[in-house]
């Protein structure tokens, strides 16, 4: 195999040492999997290589399986340049000088990997469907991908869409909340295995992972204000550094016992960029950042400030429905503090003073006829007409950021 080493090309494959003392290496592609052009036979080995459904094998493992070694090893090579799999190289036990050997394999997308192939198996199949239809999950807000079941699909996808879905459910359960790195991590063991079409299968049917606790960034509130954060007698975070912006952890906020300060009001902002610029106006309002739709632990945290501080909200969102959606469910936290709240700079008129402007989706359209068949707020109501009447949305720094001297 020493051989098979030197024929790996570094362009495509990172070599990082492991171990205290660095004996052993770790192979890792540079890019996600991409196509690569199968023979039958080796389509066939990674059929076989993929049936024990393990995402870490042995190399001794995977060789067993074929009574050609040089094929085995060159399709490794291949997978690996490919970005199929990471692979570790191990020294022999008590020989420092020996030659490195592939001694562990990591899958980096099975499913995808096994729907490359091509090969369907009719059992395996079955074996899925009937998984899938007996899937009851613990969250309700699940019950549509429970329903989604499509026996046509792939064996490899409809895999993949089981494995995402039971661990969402589980990760609504314990009430997590984290990066998209992180849930993918949960969901698949790899940081970097939740991809675009995951996330356009879950929107598909409804879910927003900003509501399920799954954010692009970091899960921390960002508040902004001339007011000092108080816990008993001690400050949690003074008005000069509160003013300046900060990024808390919700647990921090839901033990403060006091707010310091004078402030009109609070403002919740939707897109980071509007916050950003609303904290260097340095006005005198409570800002915080809502990442979307927001998660439980963010309206526990905000309700908390809202339930000490007693004063007005208004919330400014995105002009399109998902803005809508997101105002209602920060309206509902200020409702439930005691608060009246607003919304602001969500005017149907809005639609046509902002610059870049963008055309509705089929899942914006699908969102606009799921609220104007509910009760909205009359200014909510109108921007809803006004969306479907242009089949347009502005996003906030569209209206905002040109604006903000008037703030």
């Amino acid at each position: 195999m020493s051989r098979w080493f030197a024929l790996i090309d570094p362009d495509h494959v990172a070599r990082t040492p492991l171990g205290v003392r660095g004996h052993n290496l770790l192979l890792t592609p540079r890019g996600e999997p991409r196509a690569l052009l199968l023979g039958a036979e080796e389509a066939q080995l990674i059929g076989t290589w993929l049936g024990s459904r393990a995402s870490r094998v042995r190399w001794s493992t995977l060789l067993a399986a074929t009574t050609n070694p040089g094929l085995a090893e060159d399709l490794l090579r291949r997978l690996l340049e490919a970005g199929w799999c990471e692979i570790e190289l191990h020294a022999e036990a008590g020989l420092r000088q020996s030659p490195l050997q592939p001694f562990w394999v990591s899958w980096r997308d099975m499913y995808g990997l096994r729907s490359l192939t091509g090969l369907v198996d009719p059992r395996e199949q079955a074996e899925t469907v009937a998984l899938w239809r007996g899937w009851q999950p613990r969250n309700a807000e699940l019950a549509g991908l429970a329903d989604s079941l499509g026996s046509r699909l792939p064996t490899s996808t409809l895999e993949r869409r089981l494995k995402l879905a039971q661990a969402l459910d589980s990760w609504l359960g314990a009430g997590q909340w984290g990066s998209e790195r992180q849930f993918s991590q949960h969901a698949f063991g790899r940081s970097k295995a939740f991809n675009a079409g995951d996330r356009d299968w879950l929107a598909s049917h409804g879910i927003e992972l900003d509501a399920c606790g799954i954010t692009e960034h970091a899960p921390h509130l960002f508040l902004s204000g001339p007011l000092t954060l108080l816990v008993g007698a001690e400050p949690l975070v003074s008005a000069r550094l509160l003013g300046l912006g900060v990024a808390l952890a919700p647990e921090a906020l839901l033990a403060v016992t006091a707010l310091q300060g004078s402030v009109r009001g609070v403002r919740v902002v939707q897109n980071l960029s509007v916050f950003e610029g609303l904290t260097r106006a340095a006005q005198s309002f409570l800002t915080v950042w809502v990442p979307g739709y927001p998660h439980r632990r963010w309206r526990a945290a905000v309700g908390h400030l809202l339930a000490l501080l007693r004063l007005p909200l208004q919330v400014a969102c995105d002009l399109d429905p998902a803005g809508i959606a997101i105002a209602l469910q920060v309206g509902a936290v200020a409702e439930q503090a005691g608060c009246v709240w607003q919304p602001w700079k969500m005017e149907a008129e809005a639609l046509t003073l902002a610059n870049g402007a963008q055309p509705l989706t089929e899942q914006d359209a699908v969102r606009l006829a799921r609220l104007e068949g509910g009760t909205l707020p009359p200014p909510l109501a109108k921007l809803a007409e006004a969306i479907r009447e242009r089949q347009h949305k502005v996003d906030q720094e569209g209206l905002f950021l040109e604006r903000l001297a008037e703030a």
